[in-house]
């Protein structure tokens, strides 16, 4: 009898234990992701990526950090001015986003994310870089669509590449206009799996239709 109380006791003392450490580790992962979400905020974004990295580092079988710290990071090249700045920023996204998808291999939220850092690279310098990264963003787009037609965020980049594409070569805002009211019809049915799972994309679908308007 001791020894099954004992046993049912050392049991218990794994399970608060493990509570504990989740609980810790959403804790973190929420503040860093709070921190991303004020992405005017270079330094709070900055902030957040390097909470990310060490929460990564902590957790290495947690998909997540190395997702959010490729979005960061993506985030930050955008704001940045300096060509060979934003590559090294992007450079090092791609390197998280490579772990991201060893632990969590044919996710939508992934192929979304390849091709966030794919048309973040072509911003870099577009005329030149069309060739290289357009076929990257349009398949990652794709195979997200494959693994979950209704992922708002595929919809969004979707969007946005025919908002950004001048008329001449089929794009423009116009006729990105219902593909972001797309994009807004799939952001009011989704439901992210957690709190800290993906969520971004629906502040710049509204912002860019109210553009395309």
């Amino acid at each position: 009898m001791k020894r099954i109380i004992l046993t049912i006791s050392f049991l218990s003392l794994i399970f608060v234990k493990t509570f504990a450490q989740k609980a810790e580790y959403v804790a973190a992962m929420e503040n860093a992701i709070t921190l991303l979400s004020e992405f005017e905020n270079t330094e709070n974004t900055k902030q957040g990526v390097s909470q990310l990295e060490r929460i990564a580092a902590a957790e290495p079988k947690e998909w997540l950090p190395n997702y959010w710290a490729t979005y960061g990071l993506t985030n930050l090249s955008f704001a940045e001015t300096d060509a060979d700045k934003k590559d090294l920023l992007l450079d090092k996204a791609d390197k998280f986003l490579v772990a991201a998808e060893k632990l969590q291999p044919n996710n939508d939220e992934i192929e979304v994310m390849k091709a966030y850092v794919a048309g973040a690279r072509m911003a870099v310098a577009p005329q030149d870089r069309w060739q290289k990264y357009g076929g990257a963003v349009s398949t990652g787009i794709q195979n997200a669509y494959k693994l979950n037609p209704e992922n708002p965020r595929a919809k969004l980049l979707e969007a946005q590449g025919i908002f950004f594409t001048p008329e001449a070569y089929g794009g423009g805002k116009k006729k990105s206009a219902p593909l972001f009211e797309d994009a807004l019809s799939k952001f009011a049915k989704f439901k992210p799996a957690s709190t800290i799972a993906p969520n971004w994309g629906e502040r710049a679908a509204n912002y860019l239709l109210s553009q395309a308007n």
